[in-house]
């Protein structure tokens, strides 16, 4: 039976990710969906502050088990405590996994972010068309950005969502792994 996760890398330019506060901290961390729970979901940031990693131990669907097991999603909120005269968003993503998709069925991880009490949404979405069965490594910009306010410490949210539709799918991690994972690159200037 096919397990599903993607490994979505969101990384920053390096030129920017060399130029951050002085000190960033995560202030608090909720989540919740059918893709994570406290249970089986982690996250580490970086000595850096260019990158917070998530870790998730439910991202698996497909179209074996029934209509439940066919989307898996992860809304997560976490809250950054920085220096103020600074603000970030976030860059790109670069998933990485197995897909088995059969003929006539399509595989899709979609990641979204945006900030509490601001407007706008920025998205990506990588989909993957059957019949095909092998390891995947891809990367998409967020066609656009949204930054946080200036001297504001806003909640910043991302939702993740992994699914599978048709006859036979599901995306699952490389054998050497058993989590799925979302490392977010954080690019940061001063404002």
């Amino acid at each position: 039976m096919a397990a599903l996760a993607a490994v979505l890398l969101i990384a920053a330019a390096s030129s920017t990710s060399a130029f951050c506060p002085p000190k960033v901290t995560i202030d608090s961390v909720t989540y919740g969906g059918t893709g994570c729970n406290w249970q089986n979901t982690n996250y580490v940031f970086s000595p850096d502050y260019s990158t917070v990693t998530f870790i998730f131990g439910g991202m698996v669907a497909t179209t074996d088990g029934g209509l439940a097991n066919t989307r898996k999603f992860c809304q997560l909120s976490f809250a950054l405590k920085y220096p103020k005269g600074w603000i970030f968003t976030l860059g790109k993503a670069t998933g990485r996994g197995f897909a088995a998709i059969g003929k006539h069925s399509l595989g899709v991880y979609e990641s979204s972010y945006y900030f509490s009490g601001q407007t706008g949404t920025c998205t990506i979405s990588r989909k993957f068309y059957g019949p095909q069965s092998k390891s995947f490594e891809a990367t998409d910009n967020f066609l656009t950005m949204v930054w946080s306010q200036c001297n504001g410490v806003p909640n910043l949210n991302i939702k993740t969502v992994v699914r599978v539709q048709g006859g036979k799918a599901a995306m699952f991690l490389d054998s050497h792994d058993t989590k799925f994972r979302l490392a977010f690159g954080i690019l940061w200037k001063k404002c």
